[in-house]
C-alpha cells in the first residue's frame, strides 16, 4: 500500500450530534478507493486514527471528497463497525471503519463514492480494510 492514509481530525460536535464528530478529507481517487468500504450495505469509510473507539459507537462524520472539478462536503451519521487497533504487517493503518447509516446522509454518501469510483469497485486491489 503506497498511499499514506489521511488522518481524521476531531471536531467540536453540536449538542444534538450523535456521539463524536470527526472530520476526514480524501484528496485523490486512489485514497478514496483505499478508504471506501463498499462491502457494507449502505457503504462506509475507513478513518486512520490513534483514538480509542468501541464497536457500534455513533460518529457524525464531516467528510470532504476532493475531485479535479469539485469538492463535496458531507455530514454523515455513522457507527463504528471495524477497529484495527494496530498497524498491520501488510501496511494497513491503525484506525476505524464507519458504516454509513440508512438515512439520507448515508444513501447520498454511498451514491457519491460509487459515482467517483465507477468501474473500480470490482477491482481486487487491497484497501485499508480488505
Amino acid at each position: 500500500m503506497s498511499s499514506p492514509a489521511p488522518q481524521a481530525t476531531p471536531a467540536a460536535a453540536p449538542a444534538s450530534a450523535p456521539g463524536r464528530m470527526l472530520q476526514l478529507r480524501l484528496e485523490s481517487k486512489p485514497i478514496i478507493y483505499m478508504s471506501y468500504m463498499s462491502f457494507l450495505e449502505y457503504g462506509g469509510v475507513f478513518l486512520p486514527s490513534n483514538d480509542k473507539f468501541t464497536m457500534g459507537e455513533e460518529v457524525l462524520l464531516v467528510l470532504e471528497l476532493v475531485g479535479p472539478a469539485r469538492t463535496d462536503k458531507l455530514f454523515i451519521k455513522s457507527n463504528v463497525c471495524w477497529i484495527n487497533a494496530n498497524p498491520s504487517a501488510s501496511g494497513r493503518p491503525k484506525g476505524i471503519g464507519l458504516a454509513f447509516s440508512s438515512d439520507d446522509s448515508g444513501v447520498k454518501a454511498k451514491a457519491l463514492f460509487e459515482a467517483i469510483l465507477s468501474g473500480l469497485l470490482a477491482n481486487e486491489r487491497a484497501t485499508y480494510t480488505l
